[in-house]
């Protein structure tokens, strides 16, 4: 069975980061991740769909 989501999954954000960092643009590029699970979320997002904390750090890639 295969599961789609109409949400990103962490690879592909991931994948998306990485090849804004390697092929340059003048975009700054931001990831957001729980601090405790490591699941990459959603920007609106405020707690973490997986573990239920609030504690979520910001990465920009210029």
């Amino acid at each position: 069975m295969s599961r789609q989501s109409s949400s990103p999954t962490a690879g592909t954000t991931m994948r998306n980061a990485v090849k804004s960092v390697l092929f340059r643009t003048d975009q700054t590029t931001t990831i957001e991740e729980c601090r405790r699970c490591g699941k990459t979320i959603e920007s609106r997002e405020t707690v973490c769909p997986v573990c239920d904390c609030d504690d979520i750090v910001e990465y920009r890639i210029q």
